[in-house]
């Protein structure tokens, strides 16, 4: 039977958000979740216990490294372990002999299946792997590549399997599936599914350094392992693959007497030079083969260098739900019967939500209130330049101009375009019935006009370096070059303007030719122009629009996300702060760094003083109740938590928002699977999947994001509603964004850390 639509809607009390939808038995909600036709049968398994002296310290850590280095030396072997024990399918024989622990055989047991259900999930997983790899087109070509991921490199066309690949052969397109086996109390295994595309070189860092290629800097993934090694390339060695390294006689002799692996290097030359690489897992610096190596590309880098193919390939990258689950339901009949499992197989059709604990839902947008006290819509914030910003700045504006030398003209071109739209309602020199007067107050002078040489980064300084000695600047207006690189000046003014406390608007020089141009350029102008007025305003702390009945009993929310300074250096955590309304209060970035992405207690103490002190200057007292939304996992120490808002008296609820996800959801109304709209949802108590953004069908289908409440009094039906609230109040543009605008802007701190300035409270968004 389908599951029955429910709708989150503005209650009377918290006990009546949900409410039930009558009309919509014939649209179900699932995600790409698959659950075995059969029962798990318990099977024998090998168990070891492992001594170390780093187990008191960190036991589970300890389990996982020493699960980790077998694997690498006993690839065919399946391989487990839970936080207690290490397990495997087949005794383990190959023990590499430079470890740090020891292990000790307790036999071959059979091992309950509910009492062992990650385990299980794991060896179901591994089971999968075996099977697929086995699979092959036309009877001679592997269809799988069976690494950290799978990976297919062939494409039915409708008529035969084929490989989709650049002209000159270097890049060629795959199917990624991301794999996962949840075991639960019924005793079935559920395959969770996400397919992607990935573009895989067909040149590794061996064939680059022949074609005289320099290799440092790219990011690169080991291609000879079976579980996921990447990272950046430090420099080419002067040693060889026969030399002594710390670990080993030699690199050479690591793949043939510990990994065991000879045929991988026995046809390399003994003089290659080894490749070190800084390792994304823990930043260590590890040599490999140049063999082993190949670059990642990613889309942004494939458009840059081969924008032709990257348009072809797009039907195959940009894939509905309806294509997704034609993909998965391929794909489990590749896997076929597990016979090793007493022949477990897979259901091709996604199973019901309700076996995985979650019911579906739909969270109603709120309508927003800009000028005027009018409400519009999220799909009417065009609007807003007719009825007017919510809150203006309160004062007119100072803004100096920087441009390119020679393009005077272009820059005059931009000021005026942007001065009679904001000032007099006008757009292309004529007076617009839909834009308000007076948006923006900005002084009709320029307050400076200032010059610059493209490609001198001495002369960008010496430009900026002018603002100093003008008083009272609001913001810097810079057109900027289109390319990206050394040679723009984006980076080098963004930072000076920073550490002058100067917002600033950067136009594109592609942009600004579209205002020059004027009606010649039709309308096209006009989306650019809305966009950079509302980054005007939210850079000189104006805001365009508000919810006014925000949900639940909340007086503010706070945004915490971490970022990385340096790797492997410092990962210092960022903060944002928005009232009930979604206004933003504050943001704030600490002074104090720290290691790692769990937030230090002293750090946090940092924050969350200044949070109730900025909220105490606003409002006159503390907030009463609090919402956190975390960025990533919420790892921080609960009991801090717990004894700070406890000695405050502020109630308290913490929510994980996860913008990567291991499944999507797809809406089946009447029989046919469809993108589901935003504000579709599955939830239960603690965990929730919503749809934040409406994907039209020809550019692919909805990523959700993963909400989990790690504690509070506040309901999910509420934290949804409010989730989706927040994703509307983006003041960059019309647009609304994935993300709620508390770990969104939180996120774009963190990516523009360099253009923030650090300890101090501010209301004006740099960072967009």
């Amino acid at each position: 039977m389908k599951n029955e639509l429910e709708i989150v809607c503005e209650p009377i009390d918290q006990k009546d958000y949900i409410l039930k939808l009558g009309g919509n038995m014939g649209k179900s909600l699932k995600l790409e979740v698959y659950s075995s036709k059969q029962e798990i049968q318990e099977i024998t398994i090998h168990r070891y216990e492992l001594t170390s002296n780093k187990l008191d310290s960190n036991k589970y850590k300890t389990i996982r490294s020493a699960c980790g280095k077998l694997k690498n030396c006993n690839s065919s072997l399946g391989i487990f372990e839970d936080g207690n024990y290490i397990y495997s399918l087949c005794k383990i024989e190959n023990i590499p002999s430079n470890i740090d622990f020891s292990l000790e055989y307790k036999g071959e047991y059979h091992h309950s299946v509910q009492e062992n259900r990650g385990l299980y999930g794991k060896i179901i997983e591994y089971y999968i792997k075996e099977n697929i790899r086995k699979v092959k087109v036309y009877e001679k070509y592997y269809k799988y590549r069976c690494k950290d991921v799978i990976t297919s490199s062939w494409f039915w066309n409708g008529e035969k399997y084929g490989v989709i690949q650049t002209q000159d052969k270097s890049i060629k397109l795959a199917r990624k599936f991301s794999i996962r086996v949840e075991v639960k109390e019924d005793n079935r295994a559920y395959l969770w599914i996400m397919n992607n595309s990935e573009f895989i070189s067909n040149d590794n860092i061996a064939n680059l350094l022949e074609k005289g290629i320099n290799v440092k800097g790219m990011y690169v993934k080991n291609d000879w392992s079976n579980y996921k090694q990447s990272g950046v390339v430090i420099n080419v060695d002067e040693r060889t693959v026969v030399d002594k390294l710390d670990f080993t006689p030699s690199l050479k002799y690591y793949y043939e007497n510990t990994k065991k692996q000879p045929n991988l290097v026995k046809n390399i030359r003994d003089d290659t030079p080894i490749i070190n690489v800084e390792m994304d897992r823990d930043h260590k610096i590890t040599p490999y083969y140049p063999q082993a190596l190949k670059p990642i590309i990613t889309r942004e880098y494939l458009l840059k260098k081969e924008p032709i193919f990257s348009k072809q390939i797009e039907p195959y990258v940009k894939l509905d739900m309806k294509r997704r689950i034609e993909l998965d339901k391929y794909f489990i009949e590749d896997i076929g019967i597990i016979g090793e499992m007493n022949r477990l197989s897979f259901h091709v059709e996604p199973c019901d939500i309700s076996v995985l604990g979650f019911k579906p839902g739909r969270v109603e947008k709120l309508p927003l209130f800009c000028g005027n006290n009018r409400s519009i819509s999220s799909e009417e914030k065009y609007k807003v330049y007719n009825f007017g910003f919510y809150q203006k700045p309160k004062y007119k504006l100072k803004i100096g101009y920087l441009y390119p030398r020679g393009y005077e003209l272009l820059m005059k071109a931009v000021a005026n375009e942007i001065y009679m739209f904001c000032t007099q309602g006008m757009y292309q020199g004529n007076r617009d019935q839909y834009i308000k007067e007076e948006l923006l107050e900005i002084q009709g002078a320029a307050k400076i006009k200032e010059e610059y040489d493209i490609g001198s980064i001495t002369d960008y300084k010496r430009a900026a370096n002018k603002l100093k000695n003008i008083d009272k600047i609001d913001l810097v207006l810079a057109i900027v070059p289109n390319e990206e690189g050394e040679d723009n000046p984006y980076d080098p003014f963004k930072k000076v303007w920073a550490q002058m406390n100067i917002p600033s608007q950067m136009i594109s020089m592609e942009t600004a030719k579209l205002f020059q141009e004027g009606k010649k350029a039709g309308n096209r102008s006009k989306y650019y122009l809305q966009n950079i007025v509302l980054g005007i305003l939210g850079k000189t702390g104006g805001t365009p629009w508000i919810i006014k009945n925000m949900p639940g009993d909340v007086d503010c929310f706070v945004g915490l996300d971490v970022a990385t300074m340096a790797k492997g250096i410092h990962y210092p955590a960022c903060s944002v702060v928005f009232d009930k309304y979604g206004r933003l209060i504050n943001f704030f970035k600490p002074k104090i760094a720290q290691q790692g992405e769990k937030i230090q207690s002293n750090i946090l103490q940092e924050i969350f003083d200044e949070v109730i002190l900025s909220y105490e200057a606003q409002y006159g007292e503390k907030p009463r109740n609090i919402v956190i939304h975390r960025d990533g996992f919420s790892n921080e120490d609960s009991k801090w938590y717990e004894y700070y808002f406890k000695a405050q008296g502020i109630s308290y609820t913490i929510v994980e928002i996860r913008k990567n996800t291991r499944s999507k959801l797809l809406m089946e109304q009447e029989n046919e699977v469809i993108n589901p709209p935003v504000g579709y949802c599955v939830y239960n108590e603690k965990k929730a999947y919503l749809v934040t953004t409406d994907i039209n069908p020809k550019s692919g289908s909805p990523n959700p994001i993963l909400i989990e409440k790690v504690c509070g009094d506040i309901g999910m039906p509420v934290i949804l509603k409010q989730i989706l609230s927040l994703t509307q109040l983006h003041v960059g543009s019309i647009r609304e964004m994935r993300l709620p605008i508390t770990t969104g802007y939180a996120d774009k701190i963190c990516k523009n850390l360099d253009f923030v300035q650090e300890g101090k409270l501010e209301n004006r968004l740099f960072f967009l």
